[in-house]
């Protein structure tokens, strides 16, 4: 009995003496220990996504839509092909940094990043081919042949620049500059022993690096997007002068 009263009476000693240790208490002790445990506690700090105070941000990017050709000269005995469009799918996938200019309220942007460009324009039976020797590209006609698509394939790192201005509506506008890492010309063959396709390697004649001017508009994170290319898609004005068009959609 003695060993289960002597806990409790201290227990209840204990109970009985820390109210009258609190009264006793000088009041700017207890200020300055109301002040020591003090908890600031913003649940807006913990959510996640929460980028309002950040000012710069980093998403994932992408892009697909139709290629558009144009040729601005002909010559004389040279192929000019007949491109579709609506075949020719090119893609950009990558980063995208987003950097506000001014106050946490500033609806402008600097949006620029890293972007693997992939264009693919398909021809209406009409094979690009390359001879490394004149380092000359040339237009073979398929229409005699067994031929079921062909198309250039141009990979690429680009690295777009541009000026935005996003509230409930985004607005981007600026320019581009792309490396060439890698070509090919592709085509496709139905023969009697089965569907073939073969894909040349090579420079063909293409400019190393293009550059152009890049717009978009849409709402919060999908936007119709623009890509024109101000310069030559081969390095040599003849026997071709491309100019290449790009219009999809994107999201971030």
């Amino acid at each position: 009995m003695k060993r289960i009263f002597l806990p409790a009476f201290l227990f209840l000693a204990l109970i009985w003496l820390t109210p009258l240790h609190l009264l006793a208490q000088d009041p700017a002790t207890e200020e300055t220990e109301e002040t020591d445990v003090n908890f600031d506690f913003d649940p807006a700090k913990f959510k996640m996504g929460n980028k309002s105070g950040k000012r710069t941000n980093i998403e994932g990017y992408f892009g697909v839509g139709p290629t558009f050709v144009s040729s601005t000269k002909s010559v004389s005995s040279v192929l000019t092909p007949d491109f579709k469009p609506w075949s020719s799918w090119s893609t950009d996938l990558g980063v995208m940094l987003r950097t506000r200019l001014g106050g946490p309220n500033s609806g402008f942007n600097i949006n620029y990043g890293l972007l693997w460009r992939y264009l693919n324009i398909e021809t209406d039976k009409a094979y690009l081919d390359w001879d490394p020797m004149t380092k000359i590209p040339n237009y073979t006609d398929a229409n005699n042949t067994d031929w079921t698509n062909t198309e250039l394939n141009v990979h690429t790192l680009s690295i777009p620049l541009m000026l935005e201005f996003q509230k409930k509506v985004a607005i981007a506008a600026g320019g581009f500059v792309a490396f060439r890492v890698s070509s090919n010309s592709e085509l496709d063959q139905e023969l009697p022993s089965g569907d073939t396709e073969s894909a040349l390697i090579a420079d063909l004649g293409l400019n190393d690096v293009l550059y152009g001017v890049t717009g978009q508009i849409g709402y919060k994170k999908a936007r119709i997007f623009v890509n024109y290319y101000l310069n030559n898609l081969f390095k040599e004005d003849l026997p071709y002068e491309f100019t290449v068009f790009n219009v999809g959609i994107a999201v971030f």
